[in-house]
């Protein structure tokens, strides 16, 4: 109150309120600092050298504050991400002025703790010259770490997925296994009915079955390879794909068993597509869950020929590919259609519910929508979108 009275009683020129209304502020912006759990520091504009640090940097980093002025801070950077700093990298976020970026820092002890610190330099309003920069930083450890494991969690439910699809398709891979085994031994019998007995045998005379059952063996050999790559649990790999020889690829994958289920896959896959950015196993994923779920939907619906699932590819804007998998089944019921991207919903008898939502989560995470539709006169189609190759 006796502050209140002295104001009232002795005013003080505008300029004098003004210069003491800033030294307040400053007063309180200073104590505030100091109870901060926050890190605030001020750092020399070339070196990023400590000239000011709040006394959070104990608590967060082991040290005192006599210790770390005149550091600099690019000696406590982990050397994987320093240079992703001073590049302004991608993980550098810019907006209005202000820095953000997420990173290691050296604690005192040695260990490396995750800082995430926004920054903004101060500048001489005269010359416009940096005169230092300004710097307020958390503790961040327990976020990445929760990110990491649900980025494992991810991967680990994408990875069952793939084991599913696999299942579902063990039958039909084992007639296209067998088919190549057969032809060998077929081969190498017929070799052997021939030759028995004989000393002497040309080259010619053998050539055509011993390069046959050679290129049979390496055709067995590429379907277990592919079945190994599908299922093998490895992290994303995002590169520049073929989108057509992928399709291609996925619709020859499934070929024996759409033939078990007297359904026909059709092709419609435009010429000269621009390349797309993704990774191979999870677009491959995507394909074949949707391809597996279109055969199904359409041996179900069986008319006077054999149905088909036809797969389309084609540019769907500038920046996107579309890739179209339409089946001749019975369409999606109204209900089921606002559902059916949810985990563990499904409109199979016995169906996990998994396969459209890991699908729906792989497109999303590659930068593209996957959706659903009925079609006329009957089926479904489901459509996603893949970024172009820049």
């Amino acid at each position: 109150m006796e502050d209140a009275i002295i104001m009232v009683d002795h005013p003080r020129p505008s300029g004098c309120n003004a210069l003491a209304d800033d030294a307040d502020r400053n007063r309180m912006l200073a104590e505030m600092a100091e109870q901060s759990t926050d890190m605030i520091s001020r750092h020399t504009p070339e070196e990023w050298r400590f000239i000011y640090v709040s006394p959070a940097v104990t608590h967060l980093l082991g040290y005192q504050v006599e210790e770390i002025i005149g550091t600099s801070a690019y000696d406590l950077y982990h050397p994987d991400d320093v240079e992703d700093f001073k590049r302004r990298a991608r993980s550098v976020n810019y907006n209005r002025g202000l820095y953000t970026h997420t990173y290691r820092f050296r604690c005192k002890d040695g260990h490396y703790t995750w800082l995430e610190s926004t920054s903004r330099t101060i500048r001489d309003n005269s010359t416009g010259k940096i005169q230092e920069i300004l710097v307020v930083s958390r503790d961040v450890t327990h976020r990445i770490l929760a990110e990491e494991q649900l980025q494992k969690y991810r991967e680990d439910i994408e990875h069952a997925g793939r084991l599913i699809t696999m299942g579902e398709l063990a039958s039909g891979l084992a007639h296209e296994l067998n088919q190549p085994l057969a032809a060998m031994v077929n081969f190498l019998r017929g070799v052997e009915r021939r030759f028995a007995g004989q000393q002497d045998i040309r080259w010619e005379e053998i050539e055509l079955p011993i390069t046959r059952s050679i290129n049979t063996a390496l055709r067995a050999g590429d379907i277990i390879h592919r079945m190994m790559d599908f299922t093998r649990r490895q992290g994303p790999v995002v590169t520049t794909l073929d989108i057509a020889a992928i399709v291609e690829e996925m619709c020859e994958f499934c070929e024996s068993t759409a033939e078990r289920d007297n359904v026909a896959i059709k092709r419609c896959i435009a010429s000269d597509l621009p390349a797309v950015t993704g990774d191979k196993i999870q677009l491959e994923q995507v394909l074949l869950n949707l391809l597996i779920n279109g055969i199904e939907a359409s041996r179900e619906n069986a008319g006077d020929g054999p149905p088909q699932v036809a797969v389309e590819v084609a540019e769907f804007d500038q920046n996107n590919m579309v890739v179209h998998v339409k089946d001749q089944g019975k369409g999606i019921a109204a209900g089921d259609l606002e559902r059916i991207f949810e985990r563990f919903y499904s409109t199979k008898s016995g169906g996990l519910g998994m396969g459209l939502a890991i699908s729906r989560s792989l497109v999303e995470t590659l930068g593209g929508e996957l959706w659903a539709e009925n079609v006329t006169p009957s089926g479904a189609c489901f459509s996603f979108t893949l970024n172009k190759a820049r």
